[in-house]
């Protein structure tokens, strides 16, 4: 199994074709060399880092203290990915005390597309994904031993969740609310109240340098183009994405004109990016708000694209099948996937109650929240190792009845 992770991680590393970096990549590897070179958390000198947390560029920070390339970074990711393989054995093999069960939960992840493809990309979804597995794990332990020392040290790495991907922003309340029961009232509130802390001061340092208490800018980005614009794309009679690319360009349009008018400038790129951030939030939000439906059947669409989404085109690069075989087989798998998980977290339950309902309510929170016009499978790498879980369960179940 290990080897089945080792296999599928490196050789889609030495067969890809070289494209290492997302649109994305950027924004991370400008604040990690600014760092390196001793100008702080910047995007350029003079200019606070807002956009993205210090999380990942942290991570970057020693790779590029060795070298430009970004095959070290990679092989670290892939290598995450088998790690997490066995992981997932071992979590399995303990809960379940059944070895085909923990098999199949390792391969399944083992093998998943989405998993593989970001793991070779300069982006946050590997150690974002083993930082969540852990505080998964940890979450676990808490509902049979709620030391409060554990408590703390779980909301503290929650928290650092945020610093790595903004969209963990409430994962600790979450956690707190599903162990509520296990905390008692004492517990619950030191999980709260460690959870918020790095957050908490990462916003407070943004203030102090921005004069916006702010975590990331990039979430009223995010209201303003995928939440707004999706909600008024979704009724459109045409292709959605081009749609939704229409939409946020009249939306951009239409924010920077009354931010350039409330600040009294004549662009509204004479605006702070934080400042600028806190409108586009304040402004995308109103007009979400003034299209509840299109809002609720934009989360629905964003919830079955980051479930259903198997990242086929990806696959199909490192392939010498023709691609419809390779998008029919994958989107069948994917589909496949999701039934046996369905079915695993009703077998769960039935093991253990607190494991299954903590599993799907970090699963629904992950996928939830990145439902919008910007939902696609990159989304679902986070919660892979517990939907694997799940459908292992399922499988497993499956072949107990036949």
């Amino acid at each position: 199994m290990a080897l089945l992770a080792t296999a599928t991680n490196l050789l889609y590393l030495y067969f890809s074709n070289g494209d290492y970096f997302f649109p994305d990549s950027a924004t991370y590897l400008g604040p990690a060399r600014n760092l390196l070179h001793g100008l702080g958390f910047v995007s350029e000198p003079g200019l606070p880092e807002t956009l993205r947390t210090p999380g990942y560029p942290l991570f970057l920070l020693p790779f590029l203290a060795i070298t430009n390339s970004a095959v070290p970074v990679l092989v670290v990711q892939h290598l995450m990915n088998v790690a997490l393989t066995i992981a997932i054995y071992v979590v399995v093999a303990r809960m379940t005390r059944v070895r085909s069960a923990a098999l199949i939960a390792g391969v399944i992840f083992a093998i998943d597309t989405p998993a593989i493809h970001y793991a070779n990309k300069v982006l946050t979804e590997t150690p974002f994904t083993v930082l969540l597995f852990i505080v998964f794990l940890m979450a676990l332990r808490l509902a049979k031993a709620p030391r409060l020392s554990l408590v703390a040290a779980t909301g503290l790495l929650a928290g650092a969740l945020v610093l790595v991907r903004p969209v963990a922003i409430v994962y600790f309340a979450v956690l707190a609310v599903v162990l509520a029961r296990d905390l008692r009232l004492r517990g619950t509130a030191v999980l709260l109240v460690s959870g918020a802390l790095l957050p908490f001061a990462w916003g407070s340092w943004n203030r102090i340098q921005t004069g916006v208490a702010t975590i990331t800018t990039i979430s009223g980005a995010n209201m303003l183009e995928h939440r707004a614009g999706g909600a008024l794309a979704i009724f459109d009679d045409y292709e959605f994405r081009t749609a939704l690319a229409d939409r946020q360009s009249e939306l951009q349009e239409l924010a920077d004109e009354e931010i350039a008018k409330r600040e009294h400038v004549a662009d509204a790129d004479d605006v702070a990016p934080a400042l600028r951030g806190r409108y586009y939030g304040e402004i995308g939000r109103r007009i979400a708000l003034q299209h509840p439906m299109g809002l609720i059947l934009l989360t629905i669409r964003g919830l079955f694209v980051n479930l259903f989404d198997s990242d086929w085109d990806a696959m199909a690069v490192v392939s010498r099948l023709p691609e419809s075989i390779v998008e029919l087989s994958l989107n069948a798998w994917t589909a496949a996937v999701f039934a046996f998980a369905c079915t695993g977290a009703v077998a769960l339950f039935r093991i253990d109650r607190r494991f299954a309902i903590l599993l799907v309510a970090t699963v629904g929170y992950y996928l939830l929240i990145s439902a919008g016009g910007e939902a696609e499978a990159r989304f679902r790498v986070p919660v892979a190792p517990m939907i694997a879980i799940a459908a292992a369960a399922g499988l497993q179940h499956a072949f107990r009845r036949e």
